[in-house]
């Protein structure tokens, strides 16, 4: 028996098709719950999500991204299904396809479909060309901006998504840097609300703005980071190993000692684990990774870790090659000091020695 689905619907000003739209989803057995995210609508779309038999949460700050998150957040599921709430006419059953193309390693279900009135411009023009550059393992997909889909949101950092438009680019993202398989199914005929360019050309530039904003954080990364204690980790590679999560990759903390104040940290990210120095060695990427990044201090002598994959290997310490910039990552290392009581000063900057591999962006 497969898991049960929450579905998510961000709406705003939506009073046309919302009845409709949940009363639709409601009746797909896999689904166990509707949730309707009111983003600040000054019409009825609350209450006739409600008397629709929606469980409607409120969410006042403006932006897609915003209400997705809050809806990600209360689903009583971790498998989520974000549907739009300004459908018209779509095909019920083919929804199921996607809970159906749930199978071991797959942690997103991308519905495509077809639209008459919707060239998707977005996909063809902008998101399929980028991808295939900045993220090629995602550069086949036939939709991948579509805002239809179903994901594990166990696997992702789901609070820590953009706000914007973006956000069903964000969740993929994620997804995929997690080391989950992407998949597409076909959904059949849906019709939306005509859309302008005005609309399109917002759109693109948040998606724009975003997607640049992604491409140098190295989400693809697999970080190993090799110390003898916490308290080492933390205070050489504390930050390095934040940003690493904060932006989805999966770091792994490999430590001869200790390791409480890390997991009160950063156990909140399903892309963080921690294991014995010992079992370092046989540490493999996962299967999306583009690189393995080892960071150790310079008294580890454990075996590395093997990998087909270019591989870097830093060093704390020693004159610095390369230096990390704290931003998100600067309250997480505060935090873990903290919760050691290490009084130490967190310096805006983490400072790594390149022992092999090419200095390359953090």
């Amino acid at each position: 028996m497969q898991a049960p689905i929450s579905v998510i619907i961000p709406a705003r000003n939506e009073a046309e098709t919302i009845a409709q739209v949940v009363a639709t989803m409601q009746g797909l057995p896999c689904v166990a719950e509707v949730v309707v995210i009111d983003n600040g609508s000054s019409d009825a779309t609350a209450a006739l999500a409600t008397g629709a038999g929606a469980r409607v949460i409120a969410e006042s700050h403006p932006g897609m991204g915003n209400a997705v998150r809050s809806g990600v957040a209360a689903a009583a599921h971790d498998w989520v299904m974000k549907v739009d709430a300004d459908l018209g006419r779509f095909e019920t059953a083919y929804f199921a396809r996607m809970a159906e193309a749930r199978a071991p390693g797959v942690g997103l279900v991308k519905g495509v479909w077809n639209d008459p009135k919707d060239p998707m411009p977005m996909t063809r023009l902008l998101v399929g060309p980028a991808l295939r550059v900045m993220f090629p393992g995602l550069g086949d997909l036939r939709a991948p901006n579509s805002g239809i889909y179903l994901f594990d949101r166990s696997r992702i950092a789901h609070a820590r998504l953009t706000w914007n438009y973006a956000v069903d680019l964000d969740v993929m993202l994620r997804v995929h840097a997690a080391g989950a398989g992407v998949a597409e199914v076909d959904i059949g005929r849906i019709v939306h609300d005509s859309r302008n360019p005005g609309h399109y050309s917002s759109m693109a530039e948040e998606i724009f703005a975003f997607l640049l904003s992604r491409q140098p954080l190295g989400m693809r990364d697999d970080v190993v980071v090799m110390a003898g204690d916490e308290a080492q980790a933390v205070r050489q590679a504390g930050g390095a190993i934040a940003e690493k999560l904060v932006a989805g990759a999966r770091v792994s903390v490999c430590l001869g000692s200790g390791g409480a104040a890390l997991d009160a940290v950063f156990g909140g990210f399903p892309t963080y684990r921690r294991v014995p120095l010992a079992e370092a060695a046989a540490h493999r990427p996962h299967a999306n990774a583009a690189r393995l990044r080892v960071i150790r201090t310079p008294d580890i002598a454990a075996p590395m870790p093997r990998t087909d994959l270019p591989l870097e290997i830093w060093e704390t310490g020693g004159t610095p090659d390369v230096a990390v910039p704290l931003q998100a990552g600067m309250a997480l290392k505060r935090a873990a000091l903290d919760a050691m009581d290490l009084p130490d000063e967190v310096a805006p900057r983490e400072l790594f020695r390149v022992v092999a591999g090419p200095v390359s962006p953090p």
